[in-house]
C-alpha cells in the first residue's frame, strides 16, 4: 500500500493519470481550455456594444409640415432609433414582415395646423411584439420624444397666451416622475445579460467534464486502472479526477471577475466573498451533478442528452429573460432545484446591486446542499457501479 505524502501517493498517482488521459485527448483537453475561452470572447463580442442603437421603424408621415419634419428629426436624434419614411402603409407593413423594421410611427394629417390651434393630436405607434427587448427600448424612446414634442407645443402655446416659462411648466406637469436607476444606471446589457450568459456557459461546460471525465472509465471499461491508481479508494480517485476541472473552471472564473471588473468598469459592488463562495460553489456543485448523471444512467451517451436536458434551458428557467414570480408553478419549481438559478441571483444581488454577504447565505446554503446531495448521490451510485463490470463497457 502506497503512503500518503510520498510521491506516488493515491492523490498524486491519481492526478497524474488524469493529466495523462487529458494529454492524449486533445478534445477533452479543449473542452477545458481554448473552446470555452473562444466561446466566452464571442458572446462578449456579441454584446460589446452595452446598449441597443439604431434599431429601426418606419415613420408614415400624412403631414408633411415643419411639426412632422421637426418630429422625424427628434426620433432620428434618438440613440437608440434609425427612422426611415415610409410612402405608403403598404410599404411601411411590408418593411414590418420583411423584418427591416421593428415598428411603425404614423404621423396624422394636419398634425402642424391642430397643434396651432391647441388640439389634442395623436401619434400612432405600431409595433412587432414578438420582438419584446427590442420594441420595449423603442417604445420607451418614441415615448420620450413624442412627449418632449407634445410638452413643447403645450408651452409655446401657453406662452403665447401669456404664461412665464416656469407657470406654464408647472402647468403643462403639475404632477411628475422622475425615474432614477439605482443600480446599473446606464442600462447597459453587459452586466445585465452578458455576465450572467457567460456564468451560464461556464455551468455547461463544467457538467460536460465532470461526465465526460467519469464517463469514459466505465465506457472503456478502465474502472480497475482508475481505482488501482487510488490504492482502491474511491473516493480519492473520484475527487482527483475532479480536481482539475475543478481548480480550470475556477481560473475562469476568476478571469470573468477580472475583465468585468477590472477591464470593462464593472466592478463587484457588494460582498467578494460572497461572490467567490458562489464561484466555488457553483462549480463544485455541476461537478457533482455531472458525476451523479453519469453514475445513475451507467452510459456516457445517456448522461450527455441529460446534460443537455438539464443545462441547456437552464438559463431561460433562471428568471434573468423573465421573470420567475410570472412562470407557472411547475417551471418556478423546476428552476428551483437548478444550481444556475440560485448562483445568478447572487450575481445580480451581489455584482452590481451591492448586496452584503448577509443577503447571499441562503443562495449560498443552497449551492452548498446541491454539492453536497449530488455528490452523495454519486458517490453512493458508482460504488455499487464499480463492482458491477458487467454495467461496464456501454456507450
Amino acid at each position: 500500500m502506497t503512503m500518503p505524502g510520498s510521491a506516488s501517493s493515491p492523490w498524486s498517482a491519481s492526478l497524474a493519470r488524469e493529466w495523462a488521459r487529458l494529454r492524449a485527448d486533445r478534445w477533452d483537453l479543449a473542452m477545458l481550455g481554448w473552446i470555452p475561452l473562444a466561446l466566452y470572447l464571442l458572446t462578449w463580442w456579441i454584446f460589446s456594444a452595452g446598449l441597443a442603437r439604431d434599431l429601426p421603424l418606419v415613420v408614415r408621415d400624412l403631414d408633411h409640415s415643419a411639426e412632422s419634419r421637426s418630429l422625424v428629426r427628434m426620433l432620428d436624434q434618438s440613440p437608440g432609433l434609425k427612422p426611415v419614411l415610409a410612402a405608403s402603409d403598404a410599404e411601411a407593413l411590408a418593411q414590418l414582415r420583411a423584418g427591416r423594421a421593428f415598428g411603425i410611427v404614423s404621423i396624422p394629417a394636419r398634425m402642424g395646423e391642430r397643434l396651432a390651434r391647441g388640439e389634442h393630436v395623436t401619434v400612432g405607434w405600431a409595433y412587432n411584439a414578438q420582438y419584446p427587448s427590442h420594441t420595449g427600448a423603442m417604445t420607451r424612446d418614441v415615448r420620450a420624444v413624442v412627449a418632449t414634442m407634445s410638452a413643447g407645443a403645450e408651452l409655446q402655446g401657453r406662452a403665447r397666451r401669456g404664461a412665464a416659462g416656469v407657470q406654464a411648466m408647472q402647468q403643462v406637469e403639475p404632477v411628475a416622475t422622475r425615474p432614477m436607476a439605482l443600480f446599473n444606471e446606464s442600462g447597459s446589457i453587459l452586466p445585465s445579460l452578458a455576465l450572467p450568459a457567460l456564468w451560464s456557459l461556464l455551468h455547461i461546460f463544467v457538467t460536460l467534464a465532470a461526465l465526460t471525465a467519469v464517463g469514459r472509465e466505465l465506457r472503456n471499461a478502465t474502472v480497475p486502472d482508475w481505482l488501482h491508481a487510488a490504492d482502491d479508494r474511491l473516493g480519492v480517485a473520484l475527487l482527483a479526477k475532479l480536481a482539475i476541472p475543478f481548480g480550470v473552471f475556477l481560473l475562469q472564473g476568476a478571469l470573468l471577475v477580472l475583465v468585468f471588473g477590472a477591464l470593462l468598469g464593472w466592478p463587484i459592488l457588494g460582498s467578494a466573498l460572497a461572490m467567490m463562495l458562489g464561484s466555488v460553489l457553483l462549480v463544485t456543485a455541476y461537478l457533482a451533478l455531472g458525476a451523479c448523471l453519469v453514475a445513475w444512467s451507467g452510459s456516457l451517451r445517456s448522461a450527455l442528452s441529460a446534460c443537455a436536458f438539464i443545462t441547456a434551458p437552464a438559463f431561460a428557467f433562471s428568471g434573468q429573460g423573465f421573470p420567475m414570480l410570472a412562470m407557472p408553478g411547475a417551471a418556478r419549481a423546476w428552476a428551483e432545484v437548478l444550481p444556475l438559478t440560485h448562483f445568478l441571483g447572487l450575481l445580480n444581488n451581489t455584482w452590481l446591486g451591492g448586496a452584503p454577504l448577509r443577503y447571499g447565505l441562503g443562495a449560498l446554503a443552497a449551492l452548498a446542499l446541491f454539492t453536497a446531495g449530488f455528490g452523495a448521490a454519486a458517490y453512493l451510485r458508482l460504488r455499487a457501479r464499480v463492482r458491477q463490470p458487467d454495467s461496464w463497457g456501454g456507450t
